[in-house]
């Protein structure tokens, strides 16, 4: 008995002493799969988060905070302007420019906040108002947060530069760990409701981001010199990516944007829980953009382009495999977790799951055209899946309801992986790679994880 114990720890000993190594490192690989194993812990948390919204507020008071919650996040990811992706890509070509750089970014992300805040004021009474008076006086208040947001998303992008991903890392997961803790008290004290558990989801944030920015601040400090000049340098790469980002954050939140407005409160509800669960396979893209971006700005287009699609096939594959398995466990999952009321979720889960999947694949090889100084490209990509998934939502859901909107978005990014396929061809004029997974592929995901290992030993032992 003591020789087979003892036999099992020689063989899982090797798995440990990987892991180890990968965690300690300061590799890029290091870094995308602590950045992939925040990402599932944080998905965790968000899960647990969701369930208890849905179990304790039911459909109508989920599809309430969804509606309350939305509008900060949506316009604050809305009005950068592009500012987060122009300063990973001018302090890579410029870091001794890095604090001037900085300091203007902090200015230009402000100055968007505040105009991103007058436009929810102003414009959300007209949205939802098909919603009670108070939960649009709710979001109205929201929108406080939104210059916070913006100046966290310049302080997340700063931190990818530095190479501090353990930091970056660890925010992202306190973040909503503090909001499970507030929905937790909530729950104990007996006052969880639609607006309490809308500040869980909000407040919390607040100290880390006003830490982040004074920790960064104190490491650059504030330097106005060359303001202007500055300023057109990250503005003329900003406008370039901000269609990027602006049609990546509207086709992220748009289906629920859309949504507000045609389906009731309940109906919202179901769909909230729907993307929420869906958005597990998206733990593999968005791990790799944080890393794959910063590291690919500067390497010549052949690199680029080898290094984007080799990372494609490989998350594309494990997202895949992962939603197949999802899809098939689904409908004692989504009861278990959520109850026999979000039963009638299931049917667009698992479009959404599919969706999530080839979204992820697509916006990993639109990094070789970020990398490449080409962001016009990647916006003309986003701008396409809107133009064609919001006239397919308002078409499709007042006929098919909530299947119409995993069919529309479904749609919408089968369409935009093609495009993408297509400018790797006519715009950066090269051959389309190979889409599917290859035994090289594998081979070199474990050489570089038996490398990293091995350089990690030989470290420890000198």
């Amino acid at each position: 008995m003591q020789q087979q114990i003892n036999l099992k720890l020689v063989r899982i000993r090797p798995i440990f002493g990987l892991l180890k190594a990968l965690l300690s490192s300061k590799s890029n690989m290091a870094n995308t799969i602590r950045t992939m194993l925040f990402s599932i812990l944080i998905l965790g948390i968000n899960m647990l988060t969701g369930i208890l919204t849905a179990r304790f507020l039911g459909p109508s008071g989920r599809g309430e905070q969804t509606a309350m919650v939305l509008w900060s996040q949506f316009l604050a990811f809305s009005f950068t302007f592009g500012i987060p992706s122009a300063l990973i890509y001018n302090v890579k070509k410029n870091i001794q420019d890095a604090a001037k750089l900085y300091t203007t970014a902090l200015w230009m992300g402000l100055a968007a906040g505040t105009i991103a805040m007058a436009a929810g004021i102003i414009f959300l009474p007209y949205w939802l108002n098909s919603y009670s008076h108070n939960v649009v006086l709710f979001s109205q208040w929201s929108m406080l947060f939104v210059p916070l947001i913006v100046l966290s998303q310049i302080n997340n992008a700063m931190m990818q530069v530095r190479g501090e991903y353990k930091l970056y890392n660890r925010l992202r997961f306190l973040i909503p760990l503090s909001t499970l803790a507030c929905l937790g008290v909530l729950i104990l004290s007996g006052t969880m409701h639609a607006y309490t558990s809308a500040v869980a989801y909000l407040a919390p944030a607040v100290p880390f981001y006003i830490w982040t920015t004074l920790r960064l601040i104190q490491a650059y400090q504030i330097i106005l010199k060359d303001a202007f000049q500055t300023f057109k340098q990250l503005i003329s790469y900003g406008i370039g990516s901000y269609g990027n980002d602006l049609m990546g954050n509207l086709s992220y939140y748009i289906d629920q944007i859309v949504i507000v407005g045609l389906l009731n409160p309940a109906q919202l509800g179901l769909y909230a829980v729907a993307v929420s669960l869906s958005r597990v396979v998206n733990v593999f893209s968005t791990s790799i953009i944080a890393v794959l971006f910063p590291k690919a700005s500067g390497l010549p287009k052949d690199e680029v382009v080898q290094l984007t699609f080799r990372v494609f096939r490989i998350s594309t594959c494990i997202a895949i495999m992962v939603s197949a398995a999802i899809m098939v466990i689904a409908p004692f999952v989504l009861t278990l977790l959520y109850g026999n009321e979000f039963r009638e979720a299931l049917g667009v889960f698992r479009l959404l799951l599919l969706e999530v999947s080839i979204s992820g694949g697509t916006m990993v090889l639109a990094q070789a055209f970020m990398a490449l100084g080409k962001p016009k490209v990647v916006t003309i990509l986003q701008g396409l899946g809107l133009l064609l998934v919001i006239p397919m939502l308002m078409l499709l859901v007042p006929k098919l309801g909530l299947t119409g909107a995993g069919i529309a978005m479904l749609s919408s990014v089968l369409i935009r992986f093609l495009f993408i396929l297509i400018n790797v061809r006519f715009t950066l004029k090269m051959k389309i790679p190979w889409l599917l997974i290859t035994r090289e592929d594998v081979r070199w995901l474990i050489s570089a994880l038996s490398a990293y290992k091995a350089n990690k030993s030989a470290e420890s032992r000198e």
